[in-house]
């Protein structure tokens, strides 16, 4: 029988979808709610509370369903196979089926309100309206709402990813009940007019009359806003131009010299740190035998600092930056050469002694105006160092803008102290940071993670975050054949409901399924040494993530496909260990001209079909015939299994997680440098 959700005049199968895509996504949406689930979860909702949605959206003509949708539901933007996906009409139609009245104005909102809040307060904001619209009209919901209420939001944001409807920004939570206010009145209001004097309120409004509610037209008296609030004022969300790093503190409430003055300090940070990078290191972290995770090191210059710095300046180096370099202490020297002597002592004692605990002002309550200013500094010269440290490890190639989501405020402290976490994070003997802090810092940073309800509780294993944007690591997006790709993060703005997670948005690898093993039926052939005259011609595996439905479906794993077909589920972090236990580095290969010690080797090839259904292929006894006929001249080393995959990233990441940390050699360019290990099981090369 044939399986597909209807999308308009068309079928998910029509636009490239299986039956097991299908599947996976309406599994989905039945645990966590997503696109193509909300419609259906709203109308059981208002059917359970026997309402219309009417009812609820009183104010007539508010939504106009057929407008939103020929506007909206011409494209679908989904993730697949590892990148953002655009879906079109081939002529004008719509993509996707229309919804009712309630799920458009409830995706709209939502919309609205995640780019422009946090989680949550986004939340209670959505269930109190609820409750306030609903509460007098029917009885036994408060507890059916409190319960729903979640799966139903991660649906109508779903619905507003999948058609590009997306805004950043974030509004003070004192504002919230200002807030509810409108959506009451935006609702139900008895009158046609309301009045308000916040500017982030008129925003709010003017942002869902330009998303589809025509019906709000926003009108104020002439008078000018002020757009430079108090630099005392805590404003969280920043955007991040990845173009133009330095230009994120643009926004700070200050005069213009001010600005360009941080400007000028932002860049000093970003020199600082030149010549310094954190990659990933090829031992693993171990926490106990069980919590084994990615970790990383710092490379760094020759020139690191000889001279004694001063105590302040000592207190920036060795316990905020990544290595003490000379560079480093010379532009720190450079930008808080004027700082008095006393504003000096006292944020190098605060340094020293920083409280991780809280982030409250209590600590500086005490600091004079002038140095919460050279504070501010000590701000922008950490975040120029740490954007310029971390930018390269984030792969934003999939993004359809390239500006990330900063958590930080201006005069944050807590910029300060999710710095230092990361550097305590540092185990003294082998220098090495492991990989869910630095996840912690790069979504405080660029994915806009909520710090203390998302980034405080990461752990061991994780390997992302949602917040304003998707950080996932390059493992869980498939084709990490690399230590260096092992060590990538993608930045992501798509719908977020595609990837498994727990309630705070933390996402977790999933168990690893181990293999059968399989003896090949592969007779040896002769194998170039230079991979690069050794074409797979095959086409390589797809990917997509999935919740680990066997173990928790809050965890992830990542499934691969050849041709449509599965060839395994990998754990994400198994994997990643696998690639880098498992590689070979590359040697340099014989020149043209130049003689070869052995130009073709002889070896077993498998084919990847034996791959299928996650069968671990090893390799098989042979005759003293076939002995015979092909490894005459040839050493015992050379005859073993072999998978040529070189150009097929996901294949080569797929099967040698499928092996296993330690057990298969994964090469990056030669064959006979792979086989002279003849401890491997097998060599991917």
């Amino acid at each position: 029988m044939a399986l597909s959700f209807v999308t308009g005049t068309m079928t998910l199968t029509s636009w490239g979808f299986g039956a097991g895509d299908i599947a996976v996504m309406a599994g989905a949406g039945r645990f966590v709610g997503n696109w193509l689930m909300a419609q259906r979860r709203d109308r059981a909702l208002l059917d359970f509370l026997a309402l219309q949605p009417e009812d609820i959206l009183q104010r007539k003509g508010l939504v106009d369903t057929v407008a939103l949708h020929n506007r909206w539901d011409k494209k679908l933007v989904l993730l697949k196979n590892g990148r953002r996906h655009v879906i079109t009409h081939p002529s004008t139609g719509s993509v996707v089926e229309n919804m009712d009245s309630f799920t458009w104005f409830m995706s709209l909102l939502v919309a609205t309100l995640d780019a422009a809040i946090d989680s949550k307060t986004l939340k209670e904001l959505v269930v109190q309206l609820l409750l306030a619209i609903i509460g007098d009209k029917t009885t036994g919901s408060v507890d059916y709402l409190l319960n729903e209420a979640q799966q139903h939001i991660m649906g109508w944001r779903s619905s507003a990813c999948v058609r590009s409807k997306h805004l950043p920004g974030e509004i003070p939570g004192t504002d919230s009940e200002e807030i509810l206010r409108l959506l009451k009145w935006i609702l139900s209001g008895p009158s046609c007019r309301f009045t308000t004097t916040s500017t982030d309120i008129m925003c709010l409004a003017s942002i869902l009359s330009e998303l589809g509610l025509e019906l709000l037209v926003i009108d104020y008296d002439g008078r000018t806003f002020d757009e430079n609030p108090s630099e005392s004022t805590k404003r969280h969300g920043m955007r991040i131009p990845l173009n133009d790093l330095k230009e994120c503190v643009t926004l700070w409430p200050a005069d213009g010299n001010r600005r360009n003055q941080y400007r000028t300090i932002f860049t000093y940070g970003g020199r600082a740190a030149e010549g310094v990078r954190l990659v990933v290191s090829g031992e693993q972290y171990f926490l106990d035998e069980e919590e084994i995770d990615v970790c990383y090191v710092a490379e760094q210059p020759a020139k690191l600092l000889q001279k004694r710095a001063g105590e302040e300046d000592t207190s920036i180096l060795n316990e905020y930056l990544l290595v003490p370099t000379l560079r480093a202490a010379q532009f720190i020297a450079k930008f808080n050469r004027n700082w008095p002597s006393t504003s000096r002592q006292e944020i190098g004692h605060w340094l020293g002694d920083v409280n991780m605990s809280k982030n409250t002002e209590e600590e500086i309550a005490h600091f004079t105006p002038t140095t919460r200013k050279c504070l501010a500094e000590l701000q922008v010269f950490l975040l120029g160092y740490w954007y310029t440290i971390l930018q390269p490890l984030v792969d934003t190639s999939q993004l359809p803008v390239q500006e990330a989501y900063g958590s930080w405020g201006w005069n944050d402290i807590q910029v300060v102290k999710a710095i230092r976490r990361l550097t305590l994070a540092k185990d003294t003997e082998h220098h090495r940071f492991p990989r869910f802090e630095v996840i912690r810092l790069i979504g405080y940073l660029f994915a806009g993670a909520e710090y203390d309800d998302q980034l405080l509780p990461l752990k061991i294993r994780s390997v992302g975050v949602l917040g304003k944007l998707a950080l996932v690591t390059a493992g869980l997006m498939g084709g990490a054949d690399t230590p260096e790709k092992v060590g990538m993060f993608f930045l992501l703005d798509v719908d977020a409901s595609c990837i498994p997670s727990n309630s705070r948005g933390i996402i977790l690898c999933g168990l690893r399924k181990l293999c059968p093993k399989a003896t090949t039926q592969s007779i040896p052939q002769a194998i170039s040494q230079s991979l690069a005259e050794s074409p797979s011609g095959d086409d390589d595996f797809s990917s997509h993530i999935e919740p680990d439905w066997g173990y928790d479906t809050q965890r992830v794993l990542v499934a691969y496909r050849d041709r449509g077909r599965i060839v395994h589920r990998v754990s994400p972090i198994d994997g990643d260990l696998a690639v880098l236990t498992s590689w070979v580095k590359p040697v340099r290969l014989v020149q043209e001209g130049e003689p070869r010690d052995q130009p073709f080797a002889t070896a077993i090839r498998a084919r990847l079909e034996e791959y299928h259904g996650g069968v671990q292929i090893r390799d098989r006894d042979l005759t003293a015939a076939e002995f015979g006929a092909h490894a005459e001249g040839s050493s015992e080393a050379e005859l073993r299994i072999v998978v040529l995959t070189n150009s097929l990233t996901k294949a080569r990441a797929c099967i040698v997680s499928m092996y296993g940390a330690g057990v298969a050699a994964l090469c990056s360019n030669s064959f006979a440098k792979a086989a002279e290990d003849t401890a491997m099981a097998a060599i991917i090369a």
